[in-house]
């Protein structure tokens, strides 16, 4: 079966580091607040058909009923969806070989509708999307790694002034508060730009290379750019960089010309840019926007998202990884993670500091 660029990376990912991909705990969990009684029989019948409907899903799973739910639950590639209700609490799990967070919000949608008897229209499969993004990826390829080379060629990985190296490590820290997002986001519109934008340069201005023009972080693009990808259940993602400018200090200067590198490395992103002369070890980086959905409707009973998480952490960290979001309560929330050989924990907390002070100084 051909494989995605985001699942081609992922599977030679767990060859370098095994059990980061297919491991168990590379999911996608959501967790959703019953105001009512489900029926099990009749969810059951529900999940059955979801799969049934979507090649990427189909397994066999059944329906589990369990004494308490929780976020994270394990999930096997050969069996890469569970569903489980344990009373007012309704959690689903997808690998994320087979999904990316919009496809779970996807999938509980359809679940709710099948489970209120909905008709719904043919699935879109995701195999469908994998030939169109190889297509795609075909008709590109030489302006596409034209491109690519011009933009990586002199890139330069943050370099990282601890030769010394540290423990790894993996935790949640608060980087701003909701008076603190509110400005940032008032300074984003001042500027015209995005969220992403405005925390990237600011990251660059942390990071404050010792040379070079071009910083480079890996990241994730989405790629529902087509209608029928809109509401495809699988991984509509795709593996890249972010080739940007590096910060001047003054966010004005900065926007721009970070703005405009960003959606050029998302125009090409469809491309193995990865295999170029990528500086080795460089620093992932994703903002989440905050997007989960309102109520779902299974019948009568209303179905709230209390929950929702990515693959768990199991000690598998490489180079720094930065993963940003939004809570609900209006935070913004850094995840961070590293296998200290470089990046050190005390050298990302020193990291935090300059991105704050270069946003709210």
């Amino acid at each position: 079966m051909k494989t995605s660029l985001w699942q081609t990376f992922a599977l030679e990912l767990d060859a370098r580091r095994p059990g980061f991909a297919l491991g168990p705990w590379f999911t996608m969990n959501a967790m959703l607040a019953l105001d009512g009684e489900l029926d099990a029989d009749r969810l059951a019948g529900a999940f059955a058909t979801l799969q049934q409907r979507h090649g990427v899903l189909k397994a066999g799973a059944s329906l589990e009923l369990v004494s308490q739910s929780v976020l994270h639950v394990p999930v096997q590639l050969e069996a890469p969806v569970r569903l489980q209700l344990s009373g007012d609490h309704l959690t689903l799990h997808l690998h994320h070989l087979v999904s990316d967070p919009i496809t779970l919000w996807l999938a509980l949608s359809e679940l709710a509708a099948l489970y209120s008897g909905e008709d719904l229209p043919p699935a879109v499969q995701f195999s469908e999307y994998v030939l169109d993004e190889a297509s795609q990826l075909d008709r590109t390829a030489e302006v596409a790694s034209d491109w690519w080379r011009s933009r990586v060629t002199d890139a330069k990985v943050c370099p990282q002034p601890s030769p010394s190296g540290g423990s790894p490590f993996a935790y949640r820290g608060n980087l701003l508060s909701p008076l603190e997002v509110a400005r940032v986001e008032q300074l984003t519109r001042e500027h015209r730009s995005t969220p992403l934008v405005t925390l990237l340069a600011a990251l660059g201005a942390a990071m404050d290379p010792v040379e070079g023009d071009t910083l480079v972080f890996n990241t994730l693009f989405s790629k529902r750019d087509r209608p029928a990808w809109q509401r495809v259940l699988g991984p509509c993602i795709v593996p890249s960089v972010l080739a940007v400018p590096r910060s001047t200090g003054s966010l004005a200067a900065d926007v721009p010309a970070m703005r405009d590198a960003v959606v050029g490395c998302s125009r090409y992103a469809r491309f193995p840019v990865l295999s170029l002369d990528v500086p080795p070890r460089t620093p992932f980086f994703e903002y989440v926007p905050q997007q989960w959905p309102g109520a779902y409707s299974f019948g009568s009973v209303k179905a709230e998202v209390v929950g929702a998480a990515g693959p768990k952490d199991t000690g598998l960290a490489d180079a720094l990884a930065i993963r940003v979001r939004p809570t609900t309560d209006g935070v913004l929330t850094g995840h961070f993670s590293g296998d200290g050989t470089d990046w050190t924990e005390p050298l990302v907390t020193s990291l935090t500091e300059e991105f704050r002070d270069y946003l709210l100084g």
